[in-house]
């Protein structure tokens, strides 16, 4: 099994980075855990963190058997339905220069 993607955002820093414990004992301490990297993930988390909030991401893929992983944006991002509509684009271009 593969790891869990984990991201952590601040508005503060306007940065993202692999979740840490913040404190020393080990604990976590965020506003709001959002749990898929899909695009309403990402949107819920973008939101939460220009509001002021300390939002952590939790994301998980399950490899394919090509061994094929991709991170935050989720499937229509990454392998659905931006892919196609690019590559059915490139086709139609492509048919129009022949």
């Amino acid at each position: 099994m593969a790891p869990i993607g984990w991201m952590c955002c601040s508005r503060k820093t306007k940065s993202v980075s692999p979740i840490s414990p913040l404190d020393k004992d080990g604990t976590y301490d965020y506003d709001l855990a959002v749990i898929g990297g899909g695009s309403g993930g990402l949107a819920c988390a973008k939101e939460a963190v220009n509001q002021g909030a300390r939002v952590a991401v939790l994301d998980y893929v399950t490899p394919s058997p090509q061994g094929t992983k991709w991170g935050l944006g989720g499937t229509c991002v990454n392998v659905g339905c931006i892919p196609k509509k690019l590559m059915h684009q490139a086709a139609i271009l492509g048919e129009s220069i022949h």
